[in-house]
């Protein structure tokens, strides 16, 4: 089992040479004890202690049923304080593999990548058509999500109605874990703001969807979670959603983030893990695009492996989180770093989004929202419900920060001991930005662009 590295040390090492990067991957990927059973079940450094479960709460889901013991208006405070068109072919051919600078004989070629395997592939419920993630928007997706998510529904009624708050409180963390390891992240926060679970807990339980969906593609959250410490890289797109919210979708492609210095990395930690048919799939503005292009984006890699399950290898010209404050709606602005999951507008757990196209928007776009739409999932041109422009987060005119108080951050469980907005630090010291559908708001308004400022990087959203 990898030692737990600091944080700060951690991203210092981001500016190392690629060598030094991937031999300490390699020993973070190093196989762990057989007997480990840590990332499935809560936190990755520490061996959980497993706790008889009664037969009566052995079965639980998701809290469709718990709404009424916890209310329905509370809010809980935060812990402190496109997929946009993109090109969903290419002109150019595949290029093969980028250059990777080891030596044949390098210790690389072990096989470091060993973990406890679950099984993976299609269920007989669907075949594996892709999800559209991050800015590559591909096929329909799989309707396998609804069939989940009815089932989860069906066994959350069954489980939780036997179960009120209280009942809650007095459990230990395994015994919650269990029982809530399919509730939405809206009720987790409201179970929270009764005090009746905290945020370790809700940690833990996202950490274990994560490492669920992850295990189904050939992964896992123990060496992710490592990939993207040590990287900077960030996972986001629709692979996000499923880890809010269980059972909305069931994406069998994800989306990582990288900049020009690690996207090397990223792809040869890929080839260990079994995607070893890599393409690039566009570069610079060669290739074709959707909508008017990916100004912010230098390459996208597109790996593979046996299982024909997809990762997007997304390089953005400047910070990774860059592409991702320009996606096409508010569903899909969230990320998840190492150190937890980022959700940068509160209306997604609440299953609302409002779009970031005023005009002309693009018919693959289009088919996003229409898919995020069959999936319980609103998405309007403006913030309809009643509030002050330019100051409710949920407005398309209000100026947004990476830093401000509206951002949902819920951190994994090893990263509790420093403040949220520190971590957050880690994606970029200066994030800014505002939708492109401020002129639909209620206040009229002669902005008619939205921006995103990330570092020294820049964009105006003509849209």
């Amino acid at each position: 089992m990898q030692a737990k590295a600091s944080g700060s040390a951690s991203r210092n090492q981001v500016s190392r040479e690629e060598r030094d990067v991937l031999e300490e991957i390699a020993r973070a990927m190093s196989p762990r004890p057989k007997g480990y059973t840590g990332i499935g079940l809560g936190m990755p450094s520490r061996r959980p202690v497993r706790a008889k479960i009664p037969k009566a709460i052995e079965q639980t889901g998701p809290a469709s049923a718990i709404t009424p013991a916890v209310g329905e208006t509370d809010d809980v405070p935060d812990s402190d304080e496109e997929e946009g068109a993109g090109p969903s072919g290419h002109n150019g051919g595949d290029v093969g593999q980028p250059p990777l600078e080891e030596d044949e004989d390098s210790e690389y070629d072990e096989d470091w990548t060993t973990d406890e395997e679950s099984e993976t592939g299609s269920s007989e419920f669907y075949s594996v058509a892709t999800e559209s993630l991050g800015y590559i928007t591909s096929e329909e997706g799989s309707v396998i999500g609804e069939v989940v998510n009815q089932a989860i529904i069906e066994a959350s009624l069954e489980g939780l109605k036997m179960v009120d708050d209280s009942d809650i409180a007095k459990m230990d963390r395994a015994r919650k874990r269990l029982l809530l390891r399919n509730t939405e992240l809206l009720d987790l926060r409201r179970l929270q703001r009764k005090k009746m679970i905290d945020e370790i807990d809700v940690g833990t339980i996202l950490l274990d969807r994560l490492d669920q969906d992850l295990r189904r593609i050939g992964l896992n959250a123990t060496s992710l979670l490592r990939l993207l410490e040590l990287t900077g890289v960030l996972l986001s797109g629709s692979f996000v959603l499923p880890v809010l919210s269980a059972g909305m979708l069931v994406p069998n492609d994800m989306d990582l983030f990288a900049c020009l210095g690690t996207y090397h990395t990223v792809i040869s930690y890929l080839r260990k893990k079994g995607y070893t048919d890599c393409k690039q799939i566009y570069s610079g503005r060669r290739g074709r695009v959707y909508g008017k292009g990916l100004p912010d984006i230098s390459m996208i890699f597109e790996v593979r492996n046996k299982k024909t399950y997809k990762i997007n290898i997304i390089v953005s010209v400047g910070k990774p989180l860059l592409p991702i404050l320009q996606f096409h709606s508010t569903p899909v602005m969230n990320y998840i770093a190492h150190h937890g999951v980022v959700c940068l507008y509160d209306l997604t757990i609440y299953r609302l989004g409002i779009a970031n196209y005023m005009n002309d928007i693009p018919i693959r776009v289009e088919l996003c929202f229409d898919k995020y739409r069959q999936r319980g999932i609103e998405i309007w041109d403006k913030l309809d419900e009643e509030h002050i422009c330019r100051i409710d987060s949920g407005c398309p005119q209000t100026i947004r920060s990476l830093f401000d108080r509206d951002v949902v951050h819920i951190r994994f469980p090893d990263f509790m001991h420093t403040p949220a907005v520190e971590h957050r630090k880690c994606e970029a010291d200066i994030a800014i930005w505002r939708l492109a559908t401020g002129a639909a708001c209620n206040s009229a308004t002669v902005d008619e662009l939205g921006f995103v400022v990330c570092e020294d990087a820049h964009s105006v959203l003509r849209r």
